[in-house]
């Protein structure tokens, strides 16, 4: 039996929407990308990475090649349409409604997934620290509301990232992503003269700000089994492994046309 490689959305699932993240186990790249990495531009053979994209896409059941690009931690959303592939266009938001995959690539940054069931329209999302600080989760939001989307029908699921435990900052960091919403600095503590931040809980809230309802934002994995950093049997960490880090797909899409 192969190792499962991905953990699915409860939520998501529920409403007919494909909410994948994919786990560091199951694939074929070698270390130190072992062994399901699925980004080429580490290091890593792209060959390797593109069976470790089919191993994905076969197991998960999402019968279709999600839409990819340069991420640059900004808020531009790329609206994809068509074929799924890897895009020249930077853009930290892939938005999609005819049905294909879109996915964003992490390994210690948060990944957001958005779906309104209704319309079929989904968004991947990718948050580090300079797109929470711009407030990327209310951008993504309001790309998915001008593409006819409802507030009250977009889902959201939020995927493992570095946690509160392991994702210490400088203190102009910290000033940042306190003032980056309204109550946003019960989010960043000090410690002993040292800032850690949690960015689950800060794009959770401002997925709430947005006007997402709590019973529509599903944590993925809870604390602390979701920080990446501190999990190396399951996941790929930057901050942990630096360059040599592997890296997850976090994809959405429609259930019945993916």
């Amino acid at each position: 039996m192969p190792e499962p490689c991905f953990l699915r959305s409860p939520l998501l699932a529920a409403h007919g929407m494909h909410g994948i993240f994919s786990l560091r186990n199951g694939g074929v790249s070698p270390p130190p990308f072992d062994s399901l990495n699925l980004a080429d531009d580490t290091g890593d053979d792209a060959a390797l990475v593109k069976k470790n994209l089919d191993i994905l896409i076969r197991q998960s059941g999402i019968n279709s090649v999600p839409h990819r690009s340069v991420q640059v931690h900004d808020c531009q959303t790329l609206l994809c349409s068509g074929a799924g592939r890897m895009h020249n266009e930077q853009a930290d938001i892939l938005l999609s409604g005819d049905g294909n995959a879109v996915a964003v690539r992490v390994a210690d940054c948060t990944p957001i997934l958005l779906a309104d069931p209704t319309t079929g329209l989904v968004a991947a999302v990718h948050a580090g620290w300079r797109g929470t600080v711009d407030r990327v989760a209310a951008h993504a939001i309001g790309s998915m509301l001008n593409a006819g989307a409802t507030t009250g029908n977009i889902l959201a699921c939020i995927g493992p990232c570095i946690g509160l435990c392991c994702f210490q900052i400088g203190p102009e960091t910290a000033d940042i992503l306190s003032r980056s919403s309204p109550g946003a600095e019960a989010f960043v503590q000090a410690r002993y003269g040292q800032y850690f931040a949690d960015l689950t809980a800060l794009n959770r809230l401002q997925l709430a700000q947005a006007g997402i309802g709590q019973a529509n934002i599903e944590y993925l994995v809870k604390a602390p089994a979701a920080c990446t950093c501190c999990n190396a049997q399951h996941f790929f960490s930057y901050r942990r492994d630096g360059q040599a880090s592997g890296r997850h797909l976090a994809i959405v899409a429609p259930i019945r046309s993916a």
